[in-house]
């Protein structure tokens, strides 16, 4: 288990970053991640890799009847933690999902997927926490985006302007497992897994598929910050919802 976000120095620079209203999160993978959503009206709900607690506040406001929070960061907890709102929060990493003994309707991630090393445990720990019909609604950094293996732990740009396009180069897509790349000074430890490892161990734990979709920037968002009209040469972030049979 990885918890880069209680390392302050990191901590310190994320809260900076996402504190900014230009960013990748609130102009590209909220608005994508919110439109996927089920009415959460009466609905028990859990967050998994809540952060600060954005995701369960929205929940609380949409009408859901309980909502839980878990995150393995005590510093994310802390902020969470401090708005008065009847949200519980745990500190449980998303290796330890097996510990809790409750059910839910719906089951929620942003953006979390991509640390964890087991995959198959992970969503079978979610079904097992899912009632019969519940959905899983997930985020995660595309597959495109978590291949490439590099020496430096990054991604290579070859950014040739061919009439306003980006070309990417790709490498290792079908090498699944360990990533280390570079981000706020520090080494952050990432999982890649392929497109059909990720749909195939979905519906080896009896979910359906109901909808996927792969990032894009609107034109709103691209008026605010001109690079993001490259998702359409290379999305960001994949997004899926499933129902569990």
């Amino acid at each position: 288990m990885q918890n880069i976000y209680d390392n302050e120095h990191f901590f310190a620079e994320y809260e900076n970053m996402r504190g900014k209203e230009i960013n990748a999160n609130n102009l590209i993978e909220k608005p994508i991640f919110f439109s996927m959503l089920p009415s959460l009206s009466g609905k028990r709900v859990l967050d998994i890799g809540c952060g600060s607690g954005d995701f369960c506040r929205f929940a609380m406001s949409s009408g859901a009847s309980f909502v839980m929070g878990v995150d393995c960061s005590k510093n994310m907890l802390s902020v969470a933690k401090s708005y008065d709102d009847g949200i519980t929060y745990l500190n449980l990493s998303m290796e330890n999902l097996s510990k809790l003994d409750d059910k839910f309707d719906v089951i929620t991630s942003s953006l979390a997927f991509h640390y964890v090393e087991d995959f198959d445990k992970l969503i079978g720990d979610i079904a097992n926490l899912l009632k019969d019909g519940g959905e899983l609604i997930f985020s995660q950094e595309h597959p495109v985006a978590t291949a490439f293996k590099s020496p430096k732990g990054g991604e290579i740009d070859k950014k040739i302007d061919i009439k306003g396009k980006r070309y990417y180069l790709l490498s290792d897509y079908n090498n699944i497992g360990k990533r280390i790349v570079k981000w706020n000074d520090s080494g952050v430890i990432k999982y890649h897994r392929n497109f059909s490892c990720i749909i195939n161990t979905l519906i080896r734990h009896g979910f359906v598929i109901t909808s996927v979709m792969e990032s894009y920037a609107d034109e709103e968002a691209i008026k605010k910050e001109p690079k993001y009209a490259y998702q359409n040469d290379r999305p960001y972030f994949l997004f899926i919802s499933a129902k569990k049979l």
